[in-house]
C-alpha cells in the first residue's frame, strides 16, 4: 500500500497517512486492536431490518416479536450446527480452503524447531509457531493459520486445526445454540407481589411531532440510499419491461396454448396512417368526397324513411 501511495505523486496524502496519522489508524495489519473482519459484523443493521414491520406496534408486542424471532433463530441454527460434520464453521472453512490452496505453491526453510522462513514468490515471510505469529500479521489478527503458517505446520507434521481458536470450531457453535428460548406466560398467570401491584406506573410525557413517524433509518454520512423499484410486468404477455398499454402482443388474450405467445404478430399501437393519399367516402367508398357530402343516399337512411310514420 505504501509504495502505491508513493507512486501516485501525492506527497500530502502519503505524509498525512504514514507520518502524521500513523499506519495503525488506517491499515488493518498494524491495528493494535482486533476489531475488523471476524470481530465486526453488522448485527444491528440485520436486526433493524428484521424489526422493520414490527416497530409500528406497541412495545409489549415488539418485545414478544423479538422473543419469538430469537427462539426461531436458536432452533434453526442449533439444528444446522448439529448436522455439521466439519471441524470449523462454514465461513472459516472457506477461508482455510483458500489459504491451503495458496500454500501449495510456497516453499519453507526451517530456522529451528518452531521458526521458519517461507518463500512466497519474491517475498520472504517469517513464521513462529510457538508464538503463533507471522510477518504478514494475518496469523495473529485472524487467529487462524495463514498460508505461510500452513506451510510451516505441514513441514512439522502437526494438526492444522490445533492452531485455530476454539470459537471458530463447530463444537463451540453447538454449545452456543444449546440454550432454549421459552415463551412468556399469559399476564393472568404471572405471580406479582402486592408491592409491585400497588405501584401506579404512568406513561412517559413525550412530544410527538406532526406527520408520519420515521420508519427507515437515516443514512450515514457519505452513504447513498439505493432506490428500490419494482420491476414492471405486463398483464397480457406476463413479460417484464412494459405494461399492457404498450404491449406489442395485445391479441395474445384468448390463446389456448401459452407456447403460441411468441408466434403472435406484433400490432403497432401508433397512429393509423392511410395507405394512399386518396380520400374516400366511408359510405360509398368513392374518392373525392366524404360521408357528409356524399350524393348517393345510404340504404339504412332509405329504410329509416320508409319506416317513418308521419304524425299527420
Amino acid at each position: 500500500m505504501i509504495p502505491q501511495l508513493q507512486s501516485m505523486n501525492e506527497e500530502k496524502v502519503y505524509r498525512s497517512l504514514c507520518m502524521k496519522i500513523g499506519a495503525k489508524r488506517w491499515a488493518r495489519a498494524f491495528s493494535p486492536l482486533r476489531r475488523y473482519r471476524f470481530m465486526t459484523f453488522n448485527v444491528a443493521e440485520n436486526l433493524n431490518s428484521a424489526l422493520r414491520n414490527a416497530r409500528k406496534f406497541p412495545v409489549s408486542t415488539v418485545l414478544e416479536f423479538i422473543r419469538g424471532l430469537i427462539q426461531k433463530w436458536f432452533h434453526e441454527k442449533g439444528e444446522k450446527a448439529a448436522e455439521r460434520t466439519e471441524v470449523l464453521i462454514e465461513h472459516v472453512t472457506k477461508i482455510m480452503m483458500s489459504n491451503k490452496a495458496d500454500a501449495d505453491i510456497m516453499a519453507v526453510k526451517a530456522i529451528n524447531s518452531y521458526e521458519f522462513q517461507v518463500l512466497d514468490g519474491t517475498r520472504e515471510r517469517f513464521v513462529n509457531l510457538q508464538d503463533r505469529t507471522c510477518s504478514c500479521r494475518k496469523f495473529q489478527l485472524d487467529l487462524l493459520p495463514c498460508a505461510h503458517a500452513i506451510v510451516a505446520i505441514r513441514w512439522v507434521g502437526q494438526e492444522l486445526y490445533s492452531y485455530c481458536v476454539e470459537y471458530f470450531k463447530t463444537e463451540n457453535l453447538r454449545q452456543l445454540y444449546s440454550a432454549y428460548i421459552y415463551p412468556v406466560e399469559h399476564p393472568d398467570d404471572w405471580q406479582v407481589s402486592t408491592e409491585i401491584k400497588s405501584q401506579n406506573v404512568l406513561p412517559l410525557l413525550c412530544f410527538v411531532s406532526a406527520g408520519h413517524p420515521q420508519k427507515t433509518r437515516f443514512p450515514s454520512a457519505g452513504e447513498k440510499r439505493r432506490a428500490r423499484r419494482k420491476q414492471q410486468v405486463c398483464y397480457i404477455c406476463k413479460k417484464a419491461g412494459h405494461n399492457r398499454l404498450k404491449c406489442p402482443n395485445e391479441n395474445v388474450i384468448g390463446l389456448s396454448n401459452p407456447s403460441d405467445m411468441e408466434e403472435v404478430p406484433k400490432v403497432s399501437r401508433g397512429r393509423r396512417r392511410r395507405t394512399s393519399g386518396v380520400r374516400r367516402c366511408s359510405s360509398c367508398s368513392q374518392p373525392g368526397h366524404t360521408r357528409l357530402t356524399c350524393q348517393i343516399p345510404r340504404m339504412d337512411a332509405l329504410e329509416d324513411d320508409n319506416n317513418f310514420s308521419h304524425p299527420w
